[in-house]
Formats: structure tokens, C-alpha cells, sequence
């Protein structure tokens, strides 16, 4: 039996940096974020109008989102952000299970999906155990705004969207603390994987 184990914690934690490691190591790893980042770099005929129709026409030139415009819209709007979620939820749902299939299909012992809003979206119960990173929110602020990927005003949004470290230790079975050097992290990491590692 294939065992799924789900990744999560709060944007800027580190579940990149688990991710990369853990593929690395020869581990099958699902990523939600790749997944979007996709639907976003070759959006088809599909999503582009639903982006035009439920968020802006501004957003979109020569069939290419602005993402950062989109990320000012939706931050901004929690009825146009939760349609955009919805919409990307399904998306990634589908290459999640698609994903997971072939695994047991295969015959994989064990596997692991990156999910970011997993514990937002109620999802844990579709796993045999979740594993959450924490990280001091002023940490994963710096890690944020040095990748230049949102502004401080929307990297705060996004922390408001999302759950509080607190609901994050109560619903995983599986805490890594991610607050020193990436050394450390993965070595945490190790430490608390150690029986699907193997």
C-alpha cells in the first residue's frame, strides 16, 4: 500500500526547500505551486476568459497574466479571490489524483503532495499523515520579500488568509521547525521522517 504523506505551512516556510530535497533522495513529490505556476505560464483558451470575465481584462496582454496585478485584485477581494481559489483547486485536484494513481499503480511505498492551504481547505483526512514546517512569521517575511515574488502589503494578506501556526500544530501528525540555517532544517527534517526514509 502506498502511503501519501502531505506537506504543508504557511507561505515562506520552506515546503520548497523539503520538496527539492526530497526529490533529490529519489522521492516522488507532487507540487501544488508547480502546478499553478503552470496553469499561470500557459493558461489555456479556458482560464484566460475566466481571468477576463471574474477578475480583469487589464490582467491579460497577448495571452499572458500579470500575476502580480492578479495577486493586488484577489488580495484585495475575498469573493473574487475565493472564485480564483476555487477555480485553481480544481486544477491542481486533478493532477494531484492523477499523480497519486499512477503511484499506487506503481507500487510506491510511499509519496509525498505539497499542498499549501491543505489544513485551509480541510483536506487531511485525504492523507496517511501530514507534515506541517513552521517558521517565525518575521523569517519567512525576510525569505518572501527577498525572492521579490509580493509586495509587504500583499505578503500580509496572504498571511491573513492563511491558518495560524497554532491550528497547524493541532491537525499535523509531523511538526519541522524551520527557523535557523537550511542545514539545520533539513537535518530536522531527516530527524522526523526517518521512518519513510528509509
Amino acid at each position: 500500500m502506498t502511503k501519501v504523506i502531505g506537506i504543508t505551512g504557511g507561505i515562506g516556510s520552506g515546503k520548497t526547500t523539503l520538496c527539492k530535497y526530497l526529490k533529490k533522495n529519489g522521492y516522488n513529490v507532487h507540487e501544488s505551486d508547480k502546478i499553478v505556476f503552470n496553469i499561470y505560464k500557459n493558461p489555456s483558451r479556458l482560464f484566460l476568459n475566466f481571468i477576463k470575465k471574474n477578475i480583469s481584462e487589464k490582467v491579460v496582454k497577448n495571452y499572458k497574466i500579470n500575476k502580480k496585478k492578479v495577486a493586488e485584485i484577489v488580495f484585495n477581494n475575498d469573493v473574487i479571490r475565493k472564485k480564483l481559489e476555487n477555480y485553481i483547486h480544481q486544477e491542481v485536484k486533478v493532477s494531484r489524483e492523477r499523480f497519486i494513481k499512477k503511484n499506487q499503480k506503481n507500487n510506491k511505498r510511499v509519496v509525498f503532495v505539497d499542498i499549501p492551504l491543505l489544513l485551509e481547505n480541510n483536506l487531511e483526512k485525504k492523507f496517511n499523515l501530514v507534515v506541517c514546517i513552521i517558521s517565525k512569521k518575521k523569517i519567512r517575511t525576510e525569505r518572501v520579500l527577498k525572492s521579490k515574488k509580493f509586495t509587504k502589503p500583499i505578503l500580509n494578506k496572504i498571511f491573513n488568509s492563511q491558518t495560524s501556526d497554532k491550528n497547524r500544530r493541532l491537525r499535523s501528525q509531523i511538526i519541522i521547525n524551520n527557523n535557523k540555517s537550511k542545514k539545520d532544517f533539513i537535518f530536522s527534517a531527516e530527524k522526523a521522517l526517518i521512518d519513510f526514509l528509509k
